[in-house]
């Protein structure tokens, strides 16, 4: 007596079981989630980035800007809390690439340097991505 099953009486269909396909459509599902919440994560990160980079740019601008005025003739030195808030003279509202930036600055002469230079801070604030503070060393106009 031969004991062997034959496949030829069962017919063999060809595709995949509901159980398969739904494990399938799972993965798929799971996976394409985490690479939504990855992309948000990269839009995030990628505003963020572009806000301090309007940010460094408006307060190197602005250094640049009273450098050039103080190699060209006398500059008024600040009062030492024009960082903390805004002074008439010594802040202004920047739109930069699209970013509103409060500006700060402090001029100063800082002290252990050769006369006739000047300390410059720029502060850049922009509500909600916090700020960015440039400080530089120039040379004032001799009188």
């Amino acid at each position: 007596m031969n004991c062997e099953l034959s496949t030829a009486n069962y017919p063999r269909e060809r595709g995949f079981t509901l159980l398969e396909v739904t494990i399938a459509t799972s993965l798929l599902v799971v996976v394409a989630l985490g690479s939504a919440q990855l992309f948000v994560l990269a839009i995030r990160h990628t505003v963020v980035a572009r806000q301090q980079l309007m940010m460094a740019l408006a307060a190197g601008r602005k250094a640049d800007e009273l450098c050039g005025a103080a190699a060209a003739g006398p500059v008024a030195v600040s009062p030492p809390d024009a960082l903390e808030h805004p002074v008439d003279g010594f802040a202004d509202v920047n739109i930069e690439g699209g970013v509103i930036c409060a500006r700060r600055w402090l001029v100063s002469v800082p002290p252990g340097y050769a006369a006739g230079a000047l300390g410059i801070v720029v502060r850049v604030i922009v509500a909600g991505a916090g700020d960015v503070q440039i400080v530089t060393v120039c040379e004032a106009a001799r009188s």
